[in-house]
């Protein structure tokens, strides 16, 4: 049986931490591609260097359940009008979009946020500035989900990985506990003890 397929933009600056439980929780039910408006090596916020393994215009958004935008610093993909053709391709098709952070802006450019009500880890100062954000639909919550968009503040990193899972496969209580930092049912039960 062919695995499902997500999709993990990457560019230049982009927050690889935002992401990590969201990645980290699809291995199980999807391979995760990387894609990027060209196939130049990314460096991280934090360093990590990643070449895409897809450029925007080699993806077929049939192929995919999700896209993932993480934020960062968002200077090389501010103008990027097929990135925002993808993402509203992708939403259109009724797959899910998950944005985090200052990634939303790559969403409200999209078109998708008309009527929707999002979060977005930007001042509202920021918001006006940009002048893609409709202002009545914000809301400072850790994630806003709704239909097949989810978006998140950037300290609600593990919350967003969580729901987007959920958005896209049954996820165990145990897990979202694991991920949550609650407890690790397997070390619970005495499996790997010395006793």
């Amino acid at each position: 049986m062919e695995r499902r397929k997500a999709l993990l933009l990457v560019f230049t600056g982009y927050c690889e931490f935002e992401v990590s439980v969201a990645i980290s929780m699809l291995r199980g039910t999807h391979d995760l591609h990387t894609v990027s408006i060209d196939k130049n090596p990314c460096k991280s916020e934090a360093g990590l260097t990643t070449i895409p393994d897809y450029t925007i215009d080699e993806i077929d958004t049939r192929e995919y359940d999700v896209i993932m935008i993480p934020g960062g610093d968002l200077k090389s993909i501010a103008e990027a009008t097929k990135l925002f053709e993808l993402v509203r391709s992708i939403s259109e098709n009724g797959k899910v979009v998950g944005a985090i952070c200052s990634g939303v802006f790559v969403a409200a450019k999209a078109g998708i946020l008309e009527d929707v009500p999002y979060t977005v880890t930007l001042s509202k100062q920021q918001r006006e500035f940009l002048g893609s954000f409709p202002e009545e639909t914000f809301h400072y919550s850790p994630t806003v989900k709704y239909q097949n968009i989810l978006t998140a503040q950037g300290h609600a990193f593990v919350e967003f990985g969580i729901e987007l899972n959920k958005m896209l496969t049954n996820v165990n209580e145990s897990t979202v506990e694991f991920y949550l930092g609650k407890g690790n049912q397997m070390m619970e039960k005495g499996v790997g003890s010395s006793n």
